[in-house]
């Protein structure tokens, strides 16, 4: 059996419909329609069924998927060692991360390794950790920097923390009647917010946060865009949750205090079992791990 039609049927097998997996295969749908009827004479039985737009793996199909995830384990682990024969890091590593760690210690990693490796190439992708994982999984990155504030499954993959990361409350400059020392949030639950995007794993966590000390806050924006969050804190307008590495920013003025009782993360760096020991997954986790630490300890 052919090992790319083995990968289209675990992507169909994760995304549900022949146009999901199109889009994230970069194939034409009728192209990934034609491989997986081949697949379906090469192997002698049903492997799926449809139901309206989606289909719906056979028994067959299931263990099928199963022995195509071990066969490409078993591939990777076989590049893996060959990569270990080489002195040099050359090659493409893609890594997801979310927006937080993207924009303070990636750029400071890749600018490091692209002088110690300079013919290492670093692909990034910004995106929500379950999706990292679920992209992880497919095998179509490399890396990923995730977060533990909403639980995804781990299971095959290799996680080393990488640092954890309070979380801080930023007021606006001239917000200046409240004791000193670390704040409940319940003594905001009239204040305007400011957002992470709707529905994201961060926006969620700070909702929670929000109920949690009494209240539902009222949001008057969502933004992704960190300097879109800071200026509207800085006008006034609003109070929001952040990482504390981000309130290192001297662009804005604002206030960052600790909440009561303190909230952090965990921020972890996952990659599959099969991948971990290759020369270029080593080099860039090492260089994302040396970034982390706080500058007193290295």
């Amino acid at each position: 059996m052919d090992l790319r039609r083995l990968q289209i049927l675990s992507a169909l097998d994760a995304e549900g419909t022949m146009t999901a997996v199109a889009e994230v295969m970069f194939m034409t749908t009728s192209a990934v329609s034609q491989q997986l009827s081949i697949l379906e004479k090469e192997a002698g039985v049903r492997l799926f069924t449809r139901a309206g737009r989606r289909v719906r793996m056979t028994e067959a199909g299931l263990v099928l998927v199963r022995h195509a995830q071990q066969i490409a384990a078993a591939a990777e682990a076989a590049q893996t060692s060959m990569k270990r024969f080489r002195t040099d890091v050359a090659g493409v590593v893609s890594l997801s991360a979310f927006p937080s760690f993207a924009s303070t210690v990636l750029p400071k990693a890749l600018t490091s390794l692209a002088q110690s490796f300079p013919e290492l190439r670093v692909t990034i992708y910004d995106m929500e950790p379950f999706q990292s994982m679920a992209e992880l999984r497919a095998g179509r990155i490399d890396l990923a920097v995730i977060d533990d504030l909403h639980p995804v499954p781990t299971e095959e993959m290799i996680t080393s923390l990488l640092y954890e990361d309070e979380l801080v409350l930023c007021l606006p400059p001239d917000y200046d009647d409240l004791p000193p020392g670390p704040v409940n949030l319940s003594l905001f639950s009239s204040a305007a917010w400011i957002m992470d995007v709707r529905q994201s794993v961060f926006e969620i966590h700070v909702r929670k946060l929000c109920r949690a000390a009494g209240f539902d806050p009222r949001v008057v924006a969502n933004c992704s865009n960190l300097a879109v969050v800071l200026a509207m804190v800085e006008a006034g307008l609003g109070v929001t949750i952040l990482s504390k590495r981000h309130t290192l920013s001297k662009a804005f003025k604002f206030v960052a205090r600790s909440l009561d009782p303190i909230e952090s993360r965990k921020v972890l760096l996952a990659c599959r079992a099969s991948a971990q020991d290759s020369p270029l997954i080593s080099a860039v986790a090492g260089e994302l791990k040396e970034k982390s630490l706080p500058m007193y300890l290295r």
